[in-house]
């Protein structure tokens, strides 16, 4: 991957700040993962103090290396230059929210938020001053509106909502309108979309029935089942796991899944997502709740708060948390035949969440103690821990040497076909495709493609009359050898996947 001049300075500056840093023994390798500094939070209160530091999820723009939290505390999202690591600002929300997921979908530049209430807002990044799209739902799809992501495919943001009775709902982006209504089998917690089969992946906790948990694992839903199809069960993590947060490595199909609570919670998983095969339970780390993947080098990244296994060395906090160890499990999914192998750990103080900026690999961890101190809750500070993952690259950056190519091949009944090429051009990587035979009415189409920055959107020009097409786009990251890249096209209704293929390098 190409790193931008400004990202390199950022590493220097950052690895001065780490040569003042508190380091711990631990009993556990660090997975060549280092912190560097705590981003402060205009706002927190004091260390200790109740409600402080309460957060969400967070969500990374690779166009303007932004990043954003929900924060609770502040009832608003702040707003993190990941060039500096500074809060630049924050977008206020009403004092009754409590922001749950936040996203940016990188193609349309729109930030999604699910308020914790009964509604999603949409700003448009490029006009800031305007008012966001607000889409509400009735308490009739569940009272909490909370974990989302976004399918590129067909421009849909989904979301899930968390009290019963729970629902999948999808809203598309491009039109504005809400295109999925599904009703959910098994309470729902964080959700994320496979660029391999085009599938929502849904982690589920199941903690509302009398049986509470014997539902839990995975789930999946198709949008090309129908807007309202059914959701299909992939595979029932067993003993029963409550699912929480869950990422998915788009070469091997495996999925991490965050996992606590209930009787069969003996560390988080690492699932084949084509078998429903548990392939690893990692009884190091637990407690998870956000479970993050960079592309880059290939690793998750678990925020262990609730961690109980006593094996990585760090310290526990002191009070209601004391009989956890708050820790950040770095997870590598470069294993042969899919295999995830648990790297290391590093002592995060208390914090559920975390974030990735994969062009310098840099980890944001918000936390109310750090470092946690098992003698009193009010020792040290509270913020936005930044680690650096100094491991190398999963992939060498392509060059212009090599021939790098997916062939598509038309998806169920479409005969679409084409080649795209990336090559190296200067010092960018460009995609270059000339699809033909679209489905007939097509008006627009796209490629996405997964690198090792995002999932990545790239426009083609359609010509309606002929059903082909031209794309060429420059790229932020280099493609994923291995990965997926998808064809869509609109007939002017939203689009569908039409072709896809397999990136590979001679």
């Amino acid at each position: 991957m190409r790193e931008p001049r400004s990202s390199r300075i950022a590493v220097v500056v950052g690895l001065i700040v780490f040569s003042a840093a508190l380091v711990w023994g631990q009993g556990l390798p660090t997975g060549g993962v280092t912190y560097l500094q705590t981003i402060q939070i205009p706002g927190w209160l004091p260390t200790g103090t109740t409600g402080n530091a309460n957060v969400d999820l967070m969500g990374y723009n690779p166009v303007t290396r932004m990043m954003y939290l929900a924060d609770r505390t502040n009832h608003a999202i702040d707003v993190i230059d990941t060039h500096a690591n500074v809060v630049v600002g924050k977008v206020q929300m009403a004092s009754n929210t409590t922001p749950n997921g936040v996203l940016v979908a990188v193609n349309l530049q729109q930030l999604v938020v699910t308020d914790g209430l009964q509604s999603a807002y949409v700003w448009d990044l490029r006009a800031p001053q305007a008012q966001p799209d607000v889409y509400t739902f009735p308490a009739t799809m569940g009272t909490v509106i909370d974990g989302i992501d976004y399918d590129p495919i067909n421009q849909t943001v989904y979301v899930v909502t968390d009290n019963p009775p729970e629902y999948l709902i999808g809203i598309n982006l491009a039109y504005k309108t809400v295109t999925a209504q599904i009703k959910l089998p098994v309470s729902a917690d964080l959700i994320k979309w496979n660029s391999i089969d085009g599938k929502i992946y849904i982690s589920a906790e199941d903690a509302d029935g009398s049986d509470a948990n014997a539902a839990a694992g995975i789930y999946a839903y198709d949008p090309a089942s129908g807007p309202n199809g059914p959701v299909m069960q992939v595979s029932k993590v067993g003993p029963p796991c409550p699912g929480h947060g869950i990422n998915i490595d788009p070469i091997s199909n495996v999925a991490v899944m965050g996992c606590f609570g209930g009787t069969g919670d003996t560390g988080d998983v690492a699932v084949n997502l084509s078998s429903g095969a548990v392939l690893k339970t990692f009884t190091d780390v637990g407690g998870t709740d956000a479970v993050l993947f960079n592309p880059n080098l290939r690793r998750f990244y678990a925020a262990a708060g609730l961690n109980a296994a006593a094996t990585s060395g760090c310290p526990k906090p002191a009070g209601r948390l004391s009989a956890f160890t708050p820790i950040l499990g770095i997870m590598d999914a470069t294993g042969a035949g899919g295999a995830v192998t648990l790297d290391g750990v590093v002592c995060s103080g208390f914090g559920h969440i975390a974030g990735i900026d994969p062009i310098t690999n840099f980890i944001y961890v918000p936390t109310s103690q750090y470092p946690t101190d098992p003698n009193s809750a009010t020792t040290g500070g509270n913020g936005v821990l930044v680690f650096k993952d100094s491991t190398p690259p999963a992939q060498g950056p392509i060059t212009a040497a090599q021939t790098v190519q997916a062939a598509l091949k038309g998806v169920g009944t479409s005969a679409a076909t084409g080649t795209v090429q990336l090559t190296v051009v200067g010092r960018r990587m460009h995609a270059t495709a000339y699809p033909t035979t679209l489905p007939s009415g097509s008006v627009a189409a796209w490629l996405t493609v997964p690198t090792t920055v995002t999932d990545e959107w790239l426009a083609c020009a359609v010509n309606a009359a002929t059903l082909t097409a031209f794309c060429s786009e420059d790229l932020l990251g280099d493609p994923l050898i291995g990965g997926t890249v998808t064809l869509s096209a609109d007939s002017g209704q939203g689009g569908v996947a039409v072709a896809s293929g397999t990136v590979t390098s001679h």
